[in-house]
């Protein structure tokens, strides 16, 4: 049985779903990349850094990340 505190993890990672959350989170940290053009690995950096694993992102998950960078 998990642990509350980790029960917050797993749901902070992005493993029970990825939310407007995340993808706020995620975007935000691209958003501090000094460039333009994005790649996967930069993504995946991304997500890396704010705790959520990149894996969890499904296709219309990436298709809200690229609406929400559009926004800036």
């Amino acid at each position: 049985m998990f642990e509350p505190w980790q029960l917050g993890l797993i749901d902070q990672a992005g493993y029970n779903g990825i939310r407007a959350e995340h993808i706020r989170r995620v975007g935000d940290e691209l958003n501090k990349l000094p460039y333009d053009e994005l790649d996967e690995q930069d993504f995946r950096s991304a997500c890396r850094r704010v705790c959520i694993n990149p894996d969890n992102f499904s296709q219309s998950d990436i298709e809200a990340l690229q609406d929400y960078l559009n926004q800036f």
